[in-house]
């Protein structure tokens, strides 16, 4: 079994790929691309962003088994439930874990974490 990887971040800064798959499991994290956007704009980015790193691994938004979200300030949660609703499979919603944190980069609004099933690498 192998591991697909997708998203290379090779600008200032650890080395990194934004995603992340082997057999049935993927896996993608990451903040906003650009972080002058408010608090809706670098959510709607992020999960646009998931969807494409998703898809390059073999799996959707549909396919989630839990997400994992950073809020800077958990003031903004009210502001991230509708455009997670608009988001989300309604007939597939995830776990969903939000916490407050500090993250390396201060101009992150938030950072999110997504486990997807997928279908295998054909061995």
């Amino acid at each position: 079994m192998g591991i697909h990887k997708t998203g290379r971040i090779d600008s200032w800064g650890p080395k990194i790929f934004l995603g992340s798959a082997a057999g049935e499991i993927a896996s993608v994290c990451l903040t906003a691309p650009d972080k002058a956007s408010d608090f809706a704009t670098q959510t709607r980015d992020i999960l646009g962003v998931i969807d494409d790193l998703l898809g390059q691994m073999g799996s959707g938004h549909d396919q989630l088994v839990q997400v994992q979200v950073w809020l800077a300030d958990m003031a903004d949660w009210p502001a991230f439930v509708p455009v997670w609703n608009d988001w989300v499979d309604v007939n597939a919603p995830p776990g969903l874990s939000v916490v407050e944190m500090q993250a390396s980069r201060r101009d992150a609004l938030l950072e999110i974490r997504a486990w997807a099933m997928r279908a295998p690498d054909p061995a």
